[in-house]
């Protein structure tokens, strides 16, 4: 297994369930409020330009064929200018509400099409397609954690491609829309995180960081090529030749949390997986990704994810 073949399990494992995906078509002046919580969004500006205003952090504008990479679960907004009041409220999958009013109100009244698109007219001056991961898990800790609060993206390579199959899919009718929705926002995910991480003139993210250096590249590779092997940080240290405080220091610092703590999530990643695209049973699962039986396996599945993993293969989600 090489440096490649490990992030691109990382990715491979950072799939959407039931994500937000919709485009909006807006005038000036308009001011979109997102408070869904999700854990990252996707906001890829199709025609127009639009703003970008977090808390704490400066306004920055975006133009037509930029994508920005938002993490959350606070919320952000996009405006047509940072002076305009925030107007519409963002809390869910076709939930929004004027400002001041209830969350809990349906987003039909902005429909403009009998699928996804909202706003005020399809001519409007500016079109935003914003696609967001809704629950825990979906997207790798690992690589959530080593995003910067809000990155935005000019000229992502491959992206354009990817958000005219959006375009095309949001409002088209079918039984299977959602899925391809889910598979088309990762697919955006993975061509934005390819490009900012070929960006010289951006931070080095800290996986990339992990995987180029020698010896905790390696146990990387160790820990996914053969997650099931009962590993300990006094093994993985022999085996990539380091003490085992050195060992554990420097994989702590480079990947943001001790080689344990990242091999339990990596497991429940698999186990994630298998519970939902096979007919394995519990102790079976647990084997696989493991762990001894499915007791220990529930218990770790619960506390990393917050949710048990029958309820989890019965379709069963947490934020």
């Amino acid at each position: 297994m090489t440096l490649v073949d490990v992030l691109a399990d990382l990715l491979r494992h950072s799939r959407a369930r039931g994500a937000a995906v919709a485009r909006s078509i807006v005038q000036p002046p308009w001011c979109v409020c997102y408070a869904d919580a999700a854990p990252v969004s996707i906001q890829a500006v199709v025609r127009g330009s639009a703003w970008l205003l977090r808390d704490g952090d400066p306004p920055r504008k975006m133009h037509a064929g930029d994508i920005a990479v938002v993490r959350g679960p606070e919320p952000h907004t996009l405006a047509d200018d940072p002076a305009t009041p925030v107007r519409i409220v963002v809390y869910g999958p076709d939930r929004c509400a004027l400002a001041g009013e209830p969350p809990d109100r349906a987003g039909d009244r902005w429909r403009v099409s009998a699928g996804h698109t909202y706003g005020q007219q399809h001519d409007g001056e500016t079109a935003i397609i914003r696609g967001a991961y809704q629950f825990a898990g979906d997207v790798s800790p690992w690589l959530l954690e080593s995003l910067p609060p809000a990155l935005i993206l000019s000229g992502a390579s491959g992206a354009d491609a990817v958000l005219e199959l959006v375009a095309a899919e949001v409002d088209r009718p079918e039984p299977v829309q959602p899925v391809v929705l889910d598979r088309l926002l990762d697919l955006l995910f993975m061509v934005s995180l390819r490009t900012w991480s070929a960006r010289m003139d951006t931070d080095v993210p800290r996986w990339h960081k992990a995987l180029a250096d020698p010896e905790i590249g390696h146990a990387l590779q160790l820990l996914h090529k053969d997650p099931a092997r009962p590993w300990t940080v006094s093994k993985l240290a022999d085996t990539v030749g380091l003490s085992r405080s050195g060992f554990a220091r420097r994989f702590h610092a480079l990947v943001g949390q001790p080689p344990m703590n990242y091999l339990a999530h990596w497991r429940i990643s698999l186990a994630a997986e298998l519970l939902t695209a096979s007919d394995q049973t519990l102790d079976g699962i647990a084997r696989t990704v493991g762990y001894a039986d499915a007791f220990s396996l529930s218990t770790t599945f619960k506390r990393v994810r917050g949710i048990s993993p029958n309820d989890y293969r019965d379709g069963g989600r947490v934020r």
